[in-house]
């Protein structure tokens, strides 16, 4: 409808416009009202018109117990296998050790907590290899004079041992007046603080083994108590302090000497 000056009227709504038609209030209540059209096709651009919020659904039990979803899961599960590979080529490399007790003070104190190598003594059977023809590769060395060692302790108890190698197969040790004479030369041992109080030997090593002693060697339950060790218990060689951290850093290189 128009006013006056020829502008078109707008109503409120379609009430308003039923009696401006002059539509009677009973036939208002037995028609439905007129639909308004002029909305129609631009609700989303008139800010008159309420939008519909949508009620959010439940999460399911699934969504609830895992929220990252499927390419979460599949980053979890490969992250998760990545570090159990490396734990097990680590373990299998090296090995912590915890000292127990004093028998290798000075160099080692009860706690210090140790790295060991358990590839140092690996033999390689590369014979197969032309340019090598080698069958006893040893790429991280092989047993020598001072080596701080960890190994089984062969008499049972099931306990891993540290201790220092003073013989080597086929050489004769013996431990007399304060002294370890190795083939009956004096073996200096600068990283001892008490010479031994004990007598031991001459005693020839025998093939494939090796005479230990502890670095505190009156208070040591090593080869001059109960033998030659089997190198075959031996775990590997210590490389490396890492606790306490004021002491870290790479040890067992005070190798003896001939006097």
């Amino acid at each position: 409808m128009a006013n006056s000056d020829g502008s078109q009227r707008g109503y409120a709504d379609a009430s308003e416009r039923d009696r401006a038609a002059g539509v009677p209030p009973a036939a208002r209540r037995l028609v439905p009202p007129l639909l308004d059209l002029s909305h129609v096709g631009i609700e989303e651009f008139d800010p008159w018109i309420p939008e519909t919020v949508e009620r959010p659904r439940p999460p399911s039990v699934a969504a609830a117990l895992w929220p990252w979803g499927l390419r979460g899961l599949a980053d979890t599960l490969e992250v998760a296998a990545l570090a159990l590979l490396m734990f097990v080529l680590v373990r299998g490399v090296a090995q912590n050790f915890v000292v127990d007790g004093g028998s290798m003070e000075p160099t080692f104190s009860s706690g210090q907590m140790l790295i060991v190598n358990k590839l140092a003594y690996s033999e390689w059977d590369l014979g197969w290899v032309p340019a090598v023809g080698s069958d006893d590769w040893r790429p991280f060395g092989v047993l020598e004079l001072g080596d701080v060692i960890v190994f089984e302790f062969p008499h049972g108890q099931d306990r891993d041992f540290v201790k220092r190698v003073i013989a080597l197969p086929g050489q004769t040790v013996e431990v007399t007046n304060g002294q370890v004479l190795l083939d009956g030369v004096v073996l200096v041992e600068p990283y001892l603080s008490d010479l031994p109080r004990y007598s031991y030997g001459p005693q020839t090593v025998p093939p494939n083994h090796v005479f230990v002693l502890g670095d505190a060697r009156n208070n040591s339950y090593d080869s001059h108590s109960w033998g030659m060790l089997d190198q075959r218990f031996i775990i590997g060689r210590v490389e490396l302090r890492y606790w306490p951290v004021d002491r870290a850093g790479i040890v067992g290189r005070e190798a003896p000497s001939m006097q």
